[in-house]
């Protein structure tokens, strides 16, 4: 049987929209600018990171694959020319890229496994 396999590319101007509205929805705070460069983190930092038990109720809803990585977002000021950097969880940006897809109509077969991969210039 033929097997689909879809992808959604985000750049980094839609994952920074994406990831401060899902956090600002949960109080979350964010350096200003905007995400030049996503990266894995080390083991070290998902093993110790306080976020590592949330789970957001769209990750079941849409079938989203858990994920035990962190990922480090590294954030540029353009007024300040300064680099900030936060580490989150591969899960929580998969939930902020969902909620980011419903808001902005973009399809998406609700039932589908989905995964996150990060490239140099895009999530």
């Amino acid at each position: 049987m033929a097997t689909e396999i879809r992808r959604l590319i985000f750049s980094h101007s839609e994952t920074t929209t994406a990831i401060r509205n899902y956090g600002t929805s949960l109080g979350m705070k964010f350096p200003e600018g905007r995400v030049i460069r996503a990266r894995y983190a080390g083991n070290a930092e998902y093993e110790f990171h306080s976020m590592k038990q949330f789970k957001a109720p769209i990750q079941g809803d849409y079938n989203v694959r858990e994920t035990p990585k962190a990922i480090t977002l590294t954030f540029f000021d353009e007024k300040t020319f300064e680099q900030k950097f936060i580490n989150l969880t591969a899960d929580f940006i998969s939930a902020a890229l969902i909620e980011y897809s419903i808001q902005n109509k973009i399809m998406m077969p609700k039932n589908a496994e989905k995964n996150l991969d990060l490239t140099e210039f895009n999530v």
